[in-house]
């Protein structure tokens, strides 16, 4: 997070999209050509650095030839960075090292190589193949020399793309686009994609309509490596699906059904499975309670615990994202609280402006709806306020998440704390012939610490035993009645329905406070 990955970038390319980052957090796949002074082209992909994202970092390693690690000189080796370099090496793919921030005070390029080695990665500088470029994406020192780095590892490497045949690519991501309707940004890795063409991705197909740059610059064709948005599709496809040309809707359309019937299977296959997992699991249990039984002498003394329902709280929620990489990352983040105590449902999630089909789902489920990069109509604002449904719209992840936590933690129920407020001794008993003919015993009693109030519960204990917990029937010093007495003031004490406390019982003085709990348990 935050080592310079899209300033860099900005660099490269003289633009920029850092400064209009949320958080200075790139929140989905960026894919985009770079002109360089050469001539050449090469395609970056910027991949977030936020925990939540590993599954768009892995499939960014999967779709590229070249994985440039970006490590700042100033904070090190992080958590990310460990992660990235898994996926790059699962990829097989070629790996740079971007020391970045090198103009920063303070910086330790050596000690970032250094500590690759840690991790099975050594740079060239220490007798490695793998190359090291030391840059700063503010300034744009070494990126000339990254660049050269970049071309060399490719030539090296013989990396190249087949221009014929039929059209394959990945989905990097997908979202909809207002006006165009389902969207997806596609890198082809081999043959030409053109207007007219029919892919097919997942189980959902596409006559392309219209295909555009990452700067909205309509094209004609793109060729492998050439970073494309195009339009047309009949259903949104999956973030990293493969595409694949059909020769005409018709075929496109008998190998959709083929793939959601494969599908059916599948689910039908694991639904199976799951009921012979709880047949197997309750005859276990029935031959436990059996094997028990034979050994126990006493039936009180069998246990078996039996797995009730999930007793914890719902928090029903509806997610919608501005790409299907966000509702990937999300909802595997989700996937991870605690559940135990609040469970948060996402009865639904998608990509796209929150609707008014939204809300009404929203209603009907008492679910609140989590928005992310995208924007909301005045009209649904307004349908969702007649309803009373609850939207929140973030741009930052981890803004999402913590407000997700701190929801779950205001359904808990309080905790409570115990605080004694004061401590009195029972000096004397004292009894009274009150004119009802009752007998009243009344405590002489001198306050020892704090204050003894006459609303708070009072506790008497005798030989460290809790003999009564209850209130003050009368509060009194001499005749006077009072509300409060503190420390070394003598007071009498008549307690509401307890008539036997004796000289040399403790009275505590305490209130029950309570409090929203600090965060959540984790198994």
């Amino acid at each position: 997070v935050d080592h310079g990955k899209t300033t860099l970038l900005d660099t490269l390319r003289k633009t920029s999209v850092a400064a209009g980052e949320a958080g200075g957090i790139t929140q989905h796949i960026g894919a985009f050509d770079v002109l360089l002074p050469s001539g050449k082209r090469i395609t970056f992909l910027d991949t977030p650095g936020h925990a939540a994202f590993s599954a768009m970092r892995a499939r960014g390693a999967r779709v590229t030839d070249i994985v440039v690690l970006v490590v700042a000189a100033d904070d090190g080796v992080m958590p990310q960075t460990i992660e990235a370099l898994k996926y790059a090496k699962e990829a097989g793919v070629e790996i740079i090292v971007a020391v970045n921030k090198c103009d920063k005070p303070g910086a330790t390029p050596s000690k970032v190589k250094e500590n690759l080695i840690r991790y099975d990665l050594l740079v060239e500088d220490y007798g490695g193949e793998v190359p090291a470029v030391e840059v700063s994406g503010l300034t744009g020192l070494g990126l000339d020399k990254l660049e050269e780095t970049i071309i060399a590892v490719s030539e090296m490497a013989d990396i190249r793309g087949d221009a014929t045949g039929p059209v394959e690519a990945t989905v990097i991501e997908s979202r909809v686009v207002k006006g165009k309707g389902n969207v997806t940004t596609m890198l082809v890795t081999r043959g030409t994609l053109q207007a007219g063409q029919v892919l097919v991705a997942g189980t959902t197909w596409c006559k392309v309509r219209t295909l555009s740059d990452d700067k909205g610059k309509t094209l004609k064709a793109a060729g492998p490596s050439v970073p494309v948005e195009i339009s047309g599709w009949k259903d949104l496809p999956s973030a990293g699906d493969f595409a694949l040309q059909a020769e005409n809707e018709n075929h496109a359309k008998d190998v959709i059904t083929s793939r959601i019937e494969n599908e059916k299977q599948k689910e039908s296959m694991k639904s199976i499975e799951e009921m012979n997992k709880k047949r197997i699991k309750a005859r276990e249990l029935e031959e436990a309670t059996r094997e028990a039984a034979k050994k126990s002498t006493h039936s009180g003394d069998i246990s078996i615990s039996q797995e009730t329902g999930n007793s914890a709280i719902e928090l029903p929620v509806i997610l919608k994202c501005d790409v299907h990489g966000s509702v990937e990352a999300l909802m595997g983040a989700i996937a991870g609280f605690p559940k135990h105590e609040v469970n948060v449902n996402i009865i639904y999630s998608g990509v796209g402006q929150v609707t008014d089909s939204d809300v009404e789902r929203a209603y009907a489920g008492k679910a609140q709806i989590i928005a992310f990069n995208v924007s909301i109509d005045k009209k649904v604002k307004n349908l969702a306020e007649s309803r009373k449904v609850t939207i929140n719209n973030y741009e930052i992840i981890y803004k999402l998440l913590d407000d997700l936590q701190e929801k779950m933690l205001d359904l808990l129920p309080k905790e409570e704390v115990l605080v004694v407020t004061g401590e009195a001794n029972v000096l004397q008993m004292f009894e009274l012939h009150s004119k009802s003919k009752e007998r009243e015993r009344i405590a002489g009693c001198r306050v020892m610490s704090g204050k003894i109030t006459k609303n708070d519960m009072i506790r008497i204990v005798r030989n460290e035993e809790i003999i009564f917990e209850g209130k003050l029937k009368t509060f009194k010093h001499h005749k006077k009645d009072i509300t409060e007495a503190s420390k070394g003031l003598e007071c009498g004490m008549e307690f509401d329905s307890f008539n036997g406390a004796e000289a040399g019982d403790r009275v505590h003085c305490y209130r029950i406070d309570k409090f929203r709990r600090a965060k959540l348990n984790y198994r």
